[in-house]
């Protein structure tokens, strides 16, 4: 529940820190948002009505106001779907992340990789990838910036699960893990939890078909100081049929990669 009262311009919310301010119209713009992010092919308003619990009047002014804005648009056949305003945006904020720049202009430095690699940073129990750099083979996996996929089943997730207290990791994720990117595999959250600390001791994540079938993937944390939670992870993500596709040379050019990237944000 939104927590505001029909008619009212703001509300206040009490919480442990105080009082604080929520305006409703924004909130409803998030669930307008959220809403059409979620259907590939957009909505017509009647199923959009369905999704935001706001009366049909104030919801057709609201996208009316949405789109002059470019963050919503109606195409052709009535749907409605997010605007290019919103690509816009997105790509300026990652443009501005810290890093994303390190990320780059350690590519920049050392050259393209031979294979795919990726960057992304946990979102709850997900990760959400924000930069990738293709390779030279063809991959089970698209990579898209703003992908989302589950932490427990990637490298990277891995790699940043990994440097979390054990108690973080139960706080966050249920007993057990259904995959949905391998027929609902079933993980057991202790399993995953006996694979972090491995995953710790070692300083690399490993993804075995867990992404998609017939690829690997390789990850290592972006650790600001000793202790701390990773603010991300690198990842190779490789074709298993070739022969040898774990070594030590990839191994420590993931390693490598996710240090430098740290020392170009400051890391000691």
């Amino acid at each position: 529940m939104l927590g505001y009262a029909a008619g009212m311009s703001s509300s206040v919310v009490q919480s442990g820190d105080g009082a604080r301010f929520r305006v409703p119209a924004v909130e409803r713009t998030v669930l307008v948002l959220d809403a059409l992010a979620g259907a590939r092919d957009g909505l017509t308003f009647a199923e959009l009505a369905t999704r935001v619990p706001i009366a049909r009047s104030s919801l057709h002014d609201l996208c009316s106001s949405l789109e002059a804005a470019g963050l919503v648009e109606k195409r052709r056949s009535g749907r409605y779907a997010l605007g290019l305003k919103v690509v816009e945006l997105a790509r300026r904020r990652l443009d501005s992340t810290e890093l994303v720049t390190a990320f780059r202009e350690v590519f920049r430095e050392i050259g393209a990789p031979r294979e795919t690699i990726v960057l992304a940073v946990r979102s709850g129990a997900d990760v959400v990838y924000l930069s990738y750099i293709d390779g030279n083979r063809p991959l089970a996996v698209k990579y898209e910036v703003g992908m989302r996929l589950p932490a427990a089943f990637t490298a990277s997730g891995r790699a940043i699960l990994a440097t979390l207290p054990p108690a973080s990791v139960i706080h966050l994720l249920p007993d057990t893990l259904a995959n949905p990117n391998a027929d609902g595999q079933v993980t057991a959250r202790e399993d995953l939890l006996a694979e972090l600390e491995v995953t710790r001791q070692r300083g690399y994540s490993i993804d075995d078909e867990e992404t998609a079938a017939g690829m690997t993937c390789i990850g290592a944390p972006v650790v600001l100081g000793a202790g701390q939670e990773a603010v991300g992870a690198v990842a190779v993500s490789l074709v298993k049929s070739t022969q040898d596709w774990f070594d030590e040379e990839t191994r420590d050019y993931v390693r490598q990669v996710a240090a430098s990237i740290a020392r170009r944000m400051g890391s000691a």
